[in-house]
């Protein structure tokens, strides 16, 4: 249902799986019937060596931003309003999920630590999200919340990220290091972790790689044929990473089994596969 004292805000990022990752924000807000005011659509770009996530967290930043600005400059016409409705098709962003006021806070009072002491994805892009956001709700005294929406229901932000990864390249704004990304062999689900043991090995094959905070996060198939095309993530240093190259297949050894992830030993083995180009 629709909010009559509801402004709607929808967000959407945008990006090339390229060697530079170039990416774009936009989103466009929207208000009631009973405010005379045009919609405000925004493209912001262009974005180097980002990923999707932290394309859809800067579009959900900068629009918290802009709205804000739009309160500033038409604070009699909306007045009345009691919401602010961020919208987002990444359903992982939503604040009952990964957003959640809460869940930040107690993230941030754990150093950027899950309780298994898993490092937070995006952790800077949250922190700043969550602070743009209580500015806001300050600033309106209007409730802020972050909603889902299927993609074919968020065509407008999708369009206008899309124009902004067009824009041209800028300095890196979103990592120091980007996301790489390879073709998957297999098309399996990600493994049951608690299937997997201490020490055990594992054959694989590195598709994947993404920076979270001080470390990677490895994305590998399992190309043996126990559980054979299942994914699942590793989480190792720069060293240890910079030896896991993508499009190429390891044995690795199982050192710490978590809930959601694996660490392994730093002793790896390298699959020798015919016509196989090596890739970091």
């Amino acid at each position: 249902m629709i909010n009559p004292y509801a402004v709607y805000v929808n967000c959407d990022g945008a990006m090339d799986y390229s060697s530079q990752n170039p990416g774009g924000v936009g989103f466009l807000i929207t208000f009631p019937d009973s405010v005379n005011l045009e919609p405000v659509p925004i493209t912001i770009g262009t974005y180097i060596g980002g990923n999707i996530e932290r394309l859809e967290l800067e579009a959900l930043i900068q629009a918290m931003k802009k709205t804000s600005e739009v309160f500033e400059i038409n604070n009699e016409a909306l007045k009345d309003i009691n919401q602010i409705i961020f919208i987002t098709d990444r359903y992982g962003l939503i604040d009952e999920e990964k957003t959640s006021a809460y869940r930040i806070r107690e993230w941030r009072k754990n150093k950027w630590k899950n309780h298994e002491g898993k490092p937070i994805k995006n952790h800077k892009l949250l922190d700043e999200l969550d602070k743009t956001r209580k500015k806001l709700s300050e600033k309106t005294f209007a409730r802020v919340n972050i909603e889902y929406r299927r993609r074919k229901q968020n065509k407008a932000a999708d369009k206008l990220a899309k124009a902004g990864k067009k824009e041209g390249l800028e300095k890196d704004k979103l990592s120091r290091k980007g996301e790489k990304i390879g073709k998957r062999k297999f098309d399996g689900l990600e493994i049951k972790y608690k299937m997997l043991n201490e020490k055990e090995k594992l054959y694989v094959h590195v598709f994947r790689k993404d920076p979270v905070q001080d470390e990677w996060e490895i994305l590998v198939e399992i190309c043996g044929e126990e559980n054979k095309g299942n994914k699942l993530k590793i989480y190792a240093d720069d060293s240890l990473a910079s030896k896991l190259k993508r499009r190429n297949e390891f044995i690795v050894r199982i050192k710490k089994v978590y809930n959601h992830h694996i660490k392994i030993y730093r002793t790896i083995e390298k699959v020798k596969v015919l016509n196989k180009t090596e890739t970091a």
